[in-house]
């Protein structure tokens, strides 16, 4: 995609999201209040850190599927470690981040070494974690999240939610390395096409094993942080965001495909999700309505970016030029 149509696509997001905003306050009043704004912040910031490894992905030509259930792993055996506690963290933390990385990185092994198609290799991942999850806990989590997860998911810092501040951190590192570092260069040529990437020269293996481990890496943050949200861990609270953030890549811009994107868009398509999710209940739909509009919104994405629509708007240009 040329700067200049990905800057477009970026840009349409960030109008989507403010449109959204404009409509929903005139269907629900005091949507647009300060206090509301800053539950807008705190909800997407959730969706916002996991589709940050996601954006990744999806920019290097993959997809992770995994992502729920490395997210509620990590929600459920830090409270279970931690057992409502702050000082186990120190170790808990860096562990369940390096275990979400790992699995990552297995992630990326299987699909880059060993050919196994994104959706199938992820897919196994998430259901045997899934499994492992049932099995270590009898299905039935009920330790409390530490007082400072629960500071970092919902407290503030005058009028700012900690977690935007977190958020705020890991946007400038993600929009740095895509825009200023060699391998940010070298996702978006793998995601583009592998096979010109690695005939010339670039480490392609390595890139997209990357991708995917810091997709673990994030997932397994935003799950230790939404449990502050919640109060507590439960089974199936990573379930909503496998859709959202793959669908909030996909409205910031970014091609399912590969090889386009940018975390600046990501964040555009976080809002709009958490926008559209206070707009339903304001026009009295429900939750189903919502997940037709990610399903359609992926459907279009992909639809758009693929080669028959390309060739359709080639022939209507050349039909046009023709006179």
């Amino acid at each position: 995609m040329a700067p200049l149509s990905r800057h477009r696509a970026i840009l349409l997001a960030y109008g989507a999201m403010i449109a959204l905003l404009l409509v929903t306050s005139i269907f629900s009043p005091g949507f647009l209040s300060p206090g509301h704004l800053r539950s807008i912040v705190v909800l997407a910031a959730f969706i916002g850190i996991v589709a940050l490894g996601q954006t990744f992905v999806i920019i290097g030509g993959g997809i992770d599927l995994s992502v729920p259930w490395v997210l509620n792993s990590a929600a459920v055996l830090m409270t279970l470690f931690a057992a409502g506690q702050d000082a186990p963290l120190l170790w808990i933390v860096p562990l369940l981040l390096a275990a979400g990385a790992l699995v990552g990185a297995v992630n990326g092994i299987g699909i880059a070494v060993f050919g196994v198609p994104p959706i199938i290799m992820t897919l196994a991942v998430n259901v045997i974690l899934q499994g492992g999850i049932l099995v270590y806990t009898g299905g039935s989590p009920a330790a409390a999240a530490p007082p400072l997860i629960q500071y970092l998911a919902v407290g503030r810092i005058g009028v700012v939610p900690v977690i935007g501040v977190v958020w705020l951190v890991l946007a400038l590192l993600a929009s740095l390395v895509l825009s200023r570092t060699a391998f940010g260069r070298q996702l978006y040529a793998v995601g583009t096409s592998a096979t010109v990437a690695t005939f010339s020269g670039l480490p392609t293996l390595r890139t997209a094993i990357a991708g995917y481990t810091l997709s673990g890496f994030t997932a397994a943050l935003a799950g230790m942080l939404l449990t502050g949200y919640s109060g507590q861990a439960y089974l199936g609270m990573g379930d909503p965001y496998l859709f959202t953030s793959i669908a909030a890549v996909a409205i910031g811009g970014a091609s399912i495909l590969g090889g386009s994107g940018h975390y600046i868009g990501t964040i555009a398509g976080a809002f709009v999700l958490t926008i559209l999710t206070g707009l339903l209940p304001a026009l009295n739909l429900s939750n189903g309505a919502l997940l037709i509009v990610y399903g359609a919104v992926i459907l279009v994405t992909v639809s758009v970016s693929s080669d028959a629509f390309a060739d359709l708007f080639a022939f209507v240009r050349r039909r046009r030029a023709a006179g």
